[in-house]
Parts: structure tokens; C-alpha cells; sequence
């Protein structure tokens, strides 16, 4: 019997840490490890504009009906213009689905191009998101990196990276982050993006940009600059845009796959592959979320109240930065972590060790990835000079 076979699968590195924290008795304890916002109190809040939201979807009394494919179409507009700009939103050149979270849209496209480009490698940059490789390498892809970090100074090694793109073979697929990079939170300027693009489309390269954190970093706009640098620059673009964090709708499992292009293609046969494959995954996308994000887009008053509320998460988040670095400043801590504070979005690459991570863990209970990231908005006043005590005292052996 093949059920007498199967062994138990290898914990999740992130889900595994917080069955370790929950079991924790430390009052203590902190968990910088799982990839949610939470406020000064430890709390994941629910956006006022988003229950104000659900409110007018309640009134409206929307059908539960399965959407189309593809999703709804104000839904659809909205967000295309949301991460392209309503200066550059073309819709004879761009189109999108609703799909099952961020997750969903990386996993939409890795099951379409392997279907048209399956002898293709995909390219993660070095370190990237643990969830990348597993998506497409279980659609049969290979996977291979590029070099993205200075992991001594944990910054963007741009040299490196431009040398190591220019080595990918025409024709393979590349993962870019847009924004915020996961997990290093350490992004490209503007004059890099822009040098980035002429060498992707010159080589004739895939580009599938993951653009979860739009918002978290310096600005909506701001920090879809390099999204619209490649769509200007690009022949083709996918873009799996999420709304987990930006919206706080974790469990609505809101996202959307973009396709734009220069080239004034005709998107249709595109378009209808993607839906064919989508009808193979999950049918029809949920509704509750998207509903909730159209109505955000489309309203006013919602969106100035949206766009208030993301202000305030991301200024908490490079508050605790500035914190966290100046508490360390103050203990005299023998390691330098100022680029912490020049770092973008929820995550932070530490630099720290597996053994110090294991210490930090073992000693103080304080639960990071083995990698060394962190996510800052685990850090609140009341614990920032206690994780900025425990580091000092780690480092310092």
C-alpha cells in the first residue's frame, strides 16, 4: 500500500517556528518570524476602510455566484491602474485575473509558461522567498539564482546581479521583486531598474515580477516605480500583485495576476490560455476580498481612509527600524546594523547567523528563520530593547 510509504514532509521553516513559539512558556517570547503585520499591541488589525467596506457590499446584497474566470472586471481595472498608473494603464495592452492570493498569481503563470516554456529555467535572485522554488519547481520547472545581496553589507550587490543576468540563457524566465524584497528588504534605485530592463528585454528574457508589498515600502506610487519602469521598458511583463499586507485581507486570499506588454500585442489568445489554466487550478476566484478592494478603489472617502491607515503601517514599520538600530547603538553592540534602517518593508535580512538565530531562539526565545530575517513589525516599543539586548548579547561571544 503506498499510504504504508509516505514519510511525514519536512516542516515549513516559517509555520514550523510558530508551532515552536505557541508552545513557548517565556513571557517573553517574540516571533519575528511569519511575514504578518502586527501593531504596538502584537495585533494583525482589520483596516477601517476595509469593515466599512464589507458594510456597503452587505447593503448591496451581492450575489454569491461564482465569478468569471478571470474575475471581476471593476476589480480587474482597478487594480491594473493601482500598479501601473492611470498614465500608463493601456487596456488594449493589459489585462488581469483575480486570483487566490499573491501565491495563486505566481503559481497561474508558472503552470501556464511551463506549458509553453517548459524546457526554460526560472530565476530566483539570492536569497529570495522560501515559497518561490517549491511553486515552480511543482510545476516541473528547473530552478537556478542570480546574485542579488552583499550579504557583508546587506545591500543590493548590483554589479554582481547585472553579471549574472547577463550569463541567464534568451528565452529563460526570471523572478524579480518589485518592492520591499523578500527576505532582505533591500531594493533597486531607480537608475538600476531602468538599467535592469534594457538588459532583460535585450536578452529576451521572461520577467515575472512578485509585487506583494506595494505601499509598505516608501509610498503606493513610489514604490511601483520599478514595476512601471519595466512595463515602459519590456516587451512582455507578468506582475502577481497581493493584497494580504497592503489591505490586511490575510485570509481573503485576494490577488492578481497583470500582463502587460509594449509590443501592442493582441492579448486574447493570452488571455484565454490563462483562463484555461485557471479554470484547471481553482475554477473561479474568490469574490469577498476582491469585492472588498473595488469598493476601497472606487470610493472616495474609502480610499483617502486606505490610504491613511497603509501610511500608518508603513511609518510604525521604519519606526521600529530606526528604533531597533538606535537601541543597538546605545548597548554598544560590536556588529553595525545601520543598513536596517535603509532597508525596505516588513522584512529585514539581520545578518545575523544560524548559530546566532539558534541562540536568540534557545536563550531569550525570540524566533527568526535561519536565514537571519526578520519581520519589523513583530517589533513593538515593548520589546524592542529586549530583542535589541538579546542581539547584543549574541553577537557579542
Amino acid at each position: 500500500m503506498i499510504f504504508e510509504n509516505i514519510k511525514s514532509a519536512p516542516k515549513d521553516p516559517i509555520l514550523g517556528l510558530t508551532s515552536e513559539f505557541n508552545n513557548d512558556n517565556n513571557k517573553k517570547k517574540v516571533n519575528l518570524s511569519v511575514g504578518v503585520y502586527q501593531d504596538n499591541n502584537g495585533v494583525t488589525p482589520t483596516f477601517e476602510s476595509v469593515l466599512n467596506a464589507e458594510k456597503i457590499l452587505l447593503d448591496k446584497n451581492y450575489s454569491k455566484s461564482y465569478k468569471p474566470i478571470d474575475g471581476d472586471q471593476e476589480f480587474l481595472s482597478e487594480s491594473i491602474k493601482l500598479v501601473l498608473g492611470d498614465s500608463i494603464y493601456n487596456n488594449n495592452l493589459s489585462f488581469g485575473l483575480n486570483t487566490p492570493g499573491g501565491t495563486g498569481a505566481l503559481k497561474l503563470v508558472s503552470e501556464f509558461l511551463v506549458k509553453f516554456s517548459p524546457k526554460s529555467s526560472v530565476w530566483f535572485s539570492n536569497p529570495t522567498w522560501a515559497n518561490h522554488r517549491p511553486i515552480f519547481e511543482s510545476s516541473g520547472f528547473s530552478t537556478k539564482e542570480y546574485k542579488y545581496l552583499n550579504f557583508e553589507k546587506n545591500n543590493v550587490d548590483f554589479p554582481s546581479m547585472i553579471s549574472s543576468i547577463n550569463n541567464i540563457p534568451d528565452g529563460d524566465i526570471i523572478v524579480i521583486h518589485g518592492c520591499c524584497h523578500n527576505p532582505t528588504g533591500a531594493d533597486l534605485s531607480s537608475d538600476e531598474w531602468t538599467e535592469l530592463s534594457k538588459i532583460i528585454n535585450k536578452k529576451n528574457i521572461i520577467t515575472i515580477c512578485d509585487f506583494a508589498y506595494q505601499g509598505l515600502g516608501s509610498g503606493i506610487d513610489e514604490d511601483a516605480e520599478g514595476i512601471r519602469i519595466l512595463s515602459k521598458n519590456l516587451d512582455d511583463l507578468f506582475i502577481c500583485s497581493s493584497y494580504s499586507k497592503n489591505f490586511g485581507l490575510y485570509s481573503e486570499r485576494v490577488g492578481c495576476l497583470i500582463y502587460t506588454n509594449s509590443r501592442n500585442r493582441n492579448t486574447d489568445n493570452l488571455l484565454s490560455q490563462l483562463k484555461k489554466t485557471a479554470r484547471t487550478i481553482y475554477s473561479n476566484p474568490p469574490a469577498h476580498g476582491s469585492d472588498i478592494v473595488r469598493e476601497i478603489l472606487q470610493d472616495d472617502n474609502l480610499r483617502v481612509m486606505w490610504e491613511s491607515e497603509l501610511k500608518i503601517l508603513r511609518e510604525r514599520i521604519q519606526t521600529m527600524r530606526i528604533s531597533l538600530d538606535s537601541n543597538l547603538k546605545e548597548l554598544k553592540c560590536s556588529k553595525d546594523f545601520s543598513y536596517i534602517v535603509n532597508q525596505k518593508g516588513m522584512f529585514s535580512f539581520t545578518g545575523l547567523s544560524e548559530k546566532d538565530v539558534e541562540k536568540l531562539k534557545k536563550d531569550y526565545s525570540i524566533y527568526i528563520v535561519n536565514s537571519g530575517r526578520v519581520n519589523i513589525a513583530g517589533i513593538t516599543t515593548n520589546n524592542v530593547h529586549y530583542i535589541a539586548e538579546s542581539i547584543n548579547k549574541v553577537t557579542s561571544y
